[in-house]
């Protein structure tokens, strides 16, 4: 795992408690970086900071031959010899490189996952990584300088294997070396399948990056052509549930699958995708979520933003076999909320709001002279025609909205008005 850069590093140090600083510059000290009295105090940061670039100078060195080093885990462990920043040539250093919780965890998955099929327990884990680290420490990389045509260069001598470590772990302990001896008589074409990967492996590794080379392991290894068919068939379960899946991650779980020798599983395929399924997916998940929209708008109500990080879940328990009636009626509970007994008991029934508002809708739409799909079931104007206690008549509406100030725009007011005023010229004689 690559580190952080040198300035993060240095941050970091600075922004931690003094005891920290105190047992870093101690280390630093034994190792010869750091030239006077170690101290974790931030007014003296500036002889910690000297000391931690002494040492990443000569991690540089090391670099090529051993890669990235944990800065922490040299500083604690290297042998103080000669000086840190005298000779050019840097002072040969026999240390451990311990792995970190996270890196153990990742190892010990990777190997029991090649061997058992499955990840380790967190008890496993923990001990694994107890005598995982206490063997790194008794093994460490072993750097010794030669002579090659004539130039000085460190060769690596020694180190553990640390997946073979764990693996001979796992052949120790009784219950997992029973585990290890059931699998392989249960489930042979696992054992073969491990060869094939490592042959495939072998040749990823070789291709160097190279594509043409990369592609004929695809095709001419059987562990690169079933990783291929698997990936076909993941994306294939994907696109019928309408599951969003990024290339890698499709790839990452037909690696899975086909290590598990699961790829003939529909059942187990599909519980693999459908962790994917949410509201922006095509296919069956595309048609459950637009339906569900339809039932949400037809109660006034957005369901994106009234139900949120839901819908998701909603979507895949559809998916798994739940009525998608069970979510129609959670969107209608929500906006039967502060209805008239009787109206709610109509949504208990299937009946949406739309349908409830309709006489109301058109009513509105004829008296005001406008669009009736204009009229959303949140206008207040319609909404007041159904109240938390009663539903309003159509005649005591009509009254309300003539009251409406849209209302005297219409051609009805007009014609009202032109109406009296008549009225008004005969009565007084003026027309016959």
């Amino acid at each position: 795992m690559a580190q952080v850069t040198l300035t993060e590093f240095l941050k970091s140090i600075y922004q931690a408690d003094e005891a920290t600083r105190l047992s870093i510059a101690k280390d630093l000290k034994n190792a010869g970086f750091l030239r006077g009295t170690p101290s974790g105090k931030l007014e003296r940061f500036l002889e910690l900071q000297n000391a931690i670039i002494d040492a990443e100078k000569e991690l540089a060195q090391l670099k090529p031959v051993s890669g990235d080093i944990d800065r922490l885990t040299y500083y604690a462990t290297r042998r103080k010899e000669g000086s840190a920043t005298g000779d050019s040539t840097p002072p040969i250093t026999d240390y451990p490189v311990v792995s970190s919780p996270t890196d153990a965890k990742r190892s010990i998955n990777a190997v029991f996952q090649e061997s058992l099929g499955r990840d380790a327990t967190s008890a496993e884990v923990k001990l694994l990584y107890t005598v995982l680290k206490k063997a790194q420490l008794e093994n460490p990389t072993t750097y010794k300088e030669t002579t090659i045509n004539g130039k000085k260069t460190r060769i690596q001598y020694t180190a553990l294997d640390t997946n073979q470590f764990i693996l001979d772990q796992i052949n120790k302990n009784p219950v997992t070396k029973q585990e290890l001896a059931g699998r392989k008589e249960q489930a042979p074409e696992l054992t073969a399948r491990i060869a094939e990967k490592k042959i495939y492996d072998d040749l990823i590794k070789k291709a160097k990056g190279n594509k043409s080379k990369i592609d004929a392991a695809k095709t001419t290894t059987a562990y690169g052509r079933g990783i291929e068919s698997t990936v076909a068939a993941l994306a294939e379960y994907a696109i019928s549930t309408g599951a969003e899946i990024a290339d890698d991650e499709l790839r990452s779980l037909a690696t899975q699958v086909y290590d598990q020798a699961i790829e003939n599983d529909p059942v187990q395929l599909r519980n693999l995708v459908r962790g994917n399924i949410g509201a922006t997916g095509k296919g069956q998940a595309g048609d459950n979520y637009a339906v569900l929209q339809q039932v949400a708008a037809a109660n006034g109500l957005d369901l994106d933003k009234t139900f949120g990080s839901n819908i998701d879940e909603w979507l895949q328990k559809i998916d798994k076999g739940e009525s998608i009636d069970t979510y129609k009626r959670l969107i209608r509970n929500t906006a039967k909320i502060g209805m008239p007994q009787n109206v709610a008991a109509l949504l208990d029934n299937g009946v949406d709001l739309d349908a409830v508002y309709s006489p109301y809708k058109n009513l509105m739409a004829s008296t005001l002279e406008i669009n009736p799909e204009t009229i959303s079931l949140n206008d207040p104007v319609l909404r007041s025609a159904v109240t938390g206690d009663k539903e309003v008549p159509l005649y005591e509406f009509q009254r309300q909205l003539r009251k409406d100030s849209r209302w005297q725009y219409t051609n009805q007011a007009r014609e009202e008005v032109s109406d009296v005023a008549l009225k008004v010229l005969r009565d007084f004689g003026f027309q016959g």
